[in-house]
């Protein structure tokens, strides 16, 4: 499901690319986690999580790993396509929903408001797949509420 939303919001895309370095990802080809480079900051400050895009450009799925430090919280946020997450490596916290703990799935309908997230006391690595490229439209829902949707 898409959900339409305002282009320019605060959150929005723009303000990561993929790494410059990193390895070129083509369909139809084994990528190696542990090989794939962290996504950049478009203005090059450093970030407070690290993103690692799994797909190319051509691909019209987001597969990326993110990594949040021990003790980060994020900000309240949404996606206008669903997403689906699957926990890799330490707790994952969701305010609203709970803890969800290695090999947990989570899913996030197209336009639904939640968060913060945040890693527990280890960090945490979490798989996203969401539908679109990387990277995915991320909003502040304070800014840009979505769209209410019916059904």
């Amino acid at each position: 499901m898409l959900v339409a939303a305002k282009e320019g919001a605060p959150m929005s895309p723009s303000a990561w690319k993929r790494a410059s370095d990193g390895p070129l990802l083509a369909p139809q080809s084994i990528i190696h986690i542990a090989d794939v480079r962290a996504a950049e900051r478009v203005d090059g400050t450093p970030p407070a999580i690290t993103l690692r895009p799994l797909t190319g450009e051509a691909c019209d799925l987001t597969v990326l790993i993110f990594t949040f430090p021990p003790g980060y919280t994020g900000k309240v946020h949404w996606h206008p396509t669903d997403t689906v997450y699957v926990v890799q490596r330490g707790q994952f916290i969701v305010e609203g929903e709970g803890t969800y703990e290695v090999g947990d799935i989570r899913w996030v309908k197209a336009g639904t408001v939640y968060g913060p997230e945040a890693a527990g006391p280890d960090g945490c690595d979490v798989m996203l797949i969401g539908a679109g490229r990387f990277p995915l439209p991320t909003y502040d829902p304070a800014v840009d509420p979505p769209p209410t949707i019916a059904g």
